[in-house]
Protein backbone atom coordinates (compact mmCIF):
# COMPACT_ATOMS: atom_id res chain seq x y z
CA UNK A 1 0.00 0.00 0.00
CA UNK A 2 2.16 2.96 -0.92
CA UNK A 3 1.06 6.56 -0.59
CA UNK A 4 -0.59 8.79 -2.94
CA UNK A 5 -1.98 11.38 -1.04
CA UNK A 6 -0.15 14.25 1.07
CA UNK A 7 -2.26 15.93 4.22
CA UNK A 8 -0.37 19.28 5.21
CA UNK A 9 -1.92 20.02 8.06
CA UNK A 10 -1.34 20.05 12.24
CA UNK A 11 -4.79 19.39 13.63
CA UNK A 12 -3.95 15.97 15.10
CA UNK A 13 -7.73 15.06 15.66
CA UNK A 14 -8.34 15.77 12.11
CA UNK A 15 -5.16 14.09 10.66
CA UNK A 16 -6.57 11.05 12.83
CA UNK A 17 -9.44 11.25 10.87
CA UNK A 18 -8.70 11.26 7.37
CA UNK A 19 -5.65 8.76 7.90
CA UNK A 20 -8.51 6.38 9.43
CA UNK A 21 -10.52 7.28 6.43
CA UNK A 22 -7.64 6.44 3.90
CA UNK A 23 -7.11 3.26 5.92
CA UNK A 24 -10.62 1.85 5.52
CA UNK A 25 -9.97 1.81 1.70
CA UNK A 26 -6.46 0.60 1.79
CA UNK A 27 -4.80 3.78 0.98
CA UNK A 28 -1.85 5.65 2.83
CA UNK A 29 -1.58 9.32 3.70
CA UNK A 30 1.54 11.13 3.87
CA UNK A 31 1.78 14.19 6.62
CA UNK A 32 3.54 17.14 5.83
CA UNK A 33 4.04 19.52 8.92
CA UNK A 34 7.18 20.95 7.04
CA UNK A 35 8.33 21.82 3.71
CA UNK A 36 11.02 19.02 3.65
CA UNK A 37 8.53 16.58 4.65
CA UNK A 38 6.05 17.97 1.42
CA UNK A 39 9.03 18.09 -1.15
CA UNK A 40 9.86 13.90 -0.29
CA UNK A 41 6.49 13.20 -0.71
CA UNK A 42 5.42 15.11 -4.12
CA UNK A 43 9.06 12.39 -4.71
CA UNK A 44 7.87 9.51 -3.70
CA UNK A 45 4.69 9.46 -4.70
CA UNK A 46 5.71 11.27 -8.15
CA UNK A 47 2.87 12.02 -10.89
CA UNK A 48 -0.97 11.59 -10.24
CA UNK A 49 -1.82 12.30 -6.51
CA UNK A 50 -3.61 14.04 -4.04
CA UNK A 51 -2.42 16.95 -1.92
CA UNK A 52 -5.08 18.18 0.44
CA UNK A 53 -4.58 21.89 2.83
CA UNK A 54 -5.92 22.28 5.79
CA UNK A 55 -6.06 25.81 5.15
CA UNK A 56 -6.71 26.78 8.59
CA UNK A 57 -4.30 24.37 10.26
CA UNK A 58 -1.36 24.35 7.52
CA UNK A 59 2.12 24.51 9.15
CA UNK A 60 3.29 25.52 5.60
CA UNK A 61 2.81 29.24 4.49
CA UNK A 62 -0.26 29.17 2.10
CA UNK A 63 1.94 31.22 -0.49
CA UNK A 64 4.55 28.04 -0.80
CA UNK A 65 1.58 25.18 -0.74
CA UNK A 66 0.28 28.08 -3.69
CA UNK A 67 2.88 27.30 -5.60
CA UNK A 68 3.61 23.85 -4.89
CA UNK A 69 -0.32 23.17 -6.15
CA UNK A 70 0.27 24.72 -8.97
CA UNK A 71 3.12 22.26 -9.99
CA UNK A 72 1.49 19.62 -8.86
CA UNK A 73 -1.58 20.09 -11.02
CA UNK A 74 0.46 20.71 -13.89
CA UNK A 75 1.68 16.85 -12.85
CA UNK A 76 -1.90 15.50 -12.77
CA UNK A 77 -2.08 15.75 -9.24
CA UNK A 78 -5.36 16.93 -7.44
CA UNK A 79 -5.26 19.82 -5.00
CA UNK A 80 -8.13 19.95 -2.67
CA UNK A 81 -7.82 22.85 0.14
CA UNK A 82 -10.95 22.87 2.79
CA UNK A 83 -11.97 25.71 5.49
CA UNK A 84 -14.38 26.16 8.33
CA UNK A 85 -17.20 27.03 6.75
CA UNK A 86 -17.28 30.65 9.37
CA UNK A 87 -14.07 31.57 7.05
CA UNK A 88 -15.15 32.85 3.80
CA UNK A 89 -12.18 35.12 3.74
CA UNK A 90 -9.91 32.35 3.93
CA UNK A 91 -11.50 30.42 0.75
CA UNK A 92 -11.37 33.67 -0.88
CA UNK A 93 -8.26 33.95 -0.26
CA UNK A 94 -7.15 30.36 -1.46
CA UNK A 95 -9.16 30.50 -4.40
CA UNK A 96 -7.81 33.69 -5.78
CA UNK A 97 -4.20 31.59 -4.70
CA UNK A 98 -5.19 28.98 -7.03
CA UNK A 99 -5.17 26.08 -4.00
CA UNK A 100 -7.04 23.62 -5.76
CA UNK A 101 -10.62 22.76 -4.98
CA UNK A 102 -11.78 24.83 -1.99
CA UNK A 103 -14.35 23.52 0.13
CA UNK A 104 -16.16 23.80 3.40
CA UNK A 105 -14.53 21.30 6.08
CA UNK A 106 -18.09 19.84 5.96
CA UNK A 107 -18.02 18.89 2.08
CA UNK A 108 -14.67 17.48 2.68
CA UNK A 109 -15.89 14.89 5.04
CA UNK A 110 -18.68 14.20 2.65
CA UNK A 111 -16.25 13.50 -0.42
CA UNK A 112 -13.10 12.13 0.94
CA UNK A 113 -14.13 8.89 0.61
CA UNK A 114 -14.97 9.38 -3.37
CA UNK A 115 -11.42 11.44 -3.34
CA UNK A 116 -9.16 8.60 -1.86
CA UNK A 117 -11.24 6.17 -4.17
CA UNK A 118 -9.94 7.69 -6.82
CA UNK A 119 -6.25 6.89 -6.21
Amino acid sequence: MGARAVLVSSDLFFISKIKEAAASCSKEIIVARSQAVLDQARLTIGLSGLLIVDLEKAPIALETLATAAKELMSQDWMVVSFFSHVHVDTAEKANHMGLGEVMPRSKFVRVLPELLAAL
